[in-house]
């Protein structure tokens, strides 16, 4: 009796599919079956307890204590009292003015400088 083509493909089909099943399971197979391993970020900081961006800011510690520069220290205080000298002055500058009427534009920008070197002293501070 002749085999068919019927029968040839289905006696190939199960000798594949036995040859397939009797193979042991090599690591290669298994690593597509395993679950992806967290890496952590680059941009993670070391020390979680520390504040966003001031990981490994560069500011001198010395027994526990951050010091700063005593040029800086002398320029933050400059600039502190000029920041309080232009906050008196802008407010007496409000307090003569009829905030009734429209706000004028040079309290605007007043206090806008305010707000510049407040943000410049805060900076000063932290670096």
């Amino acid at each position: 009796m002749q085999p068919t083509r019927r029968r040839m493909i289905a006696t190939m089909t199960g000798a594949v599919a036995a040859a397939l099943s009797a193979r042991p399971l090599s690591a290669h197979s298994l690593a597509g079956q395993m679950t992806p391993q967290p890496r952590p970020s680059p941009n993670a900081p070391a020390n979680q307890n520390v504040p966003a961006g001031l990981d490994g800011a560069d500011i001198p510690v010395n027994n526990g204590q951050h010091v700063i520069a005593p040029a800086t220290w002398m320029e933050i205080k400059s600039d502190a009292q000029k920041l309080f000298d232009m906050a008196a002055d802008f407010k007496a500058q409000v307090d003569r003015t009829n905030l009734a009427a429209t706000l004028p534009l040079p309290l605007l920008q007043e206090a806008h400088r305010i707000e510049k070197l407040a943000k410049h002293i805060q900076s000063r501070m932290k670096s």
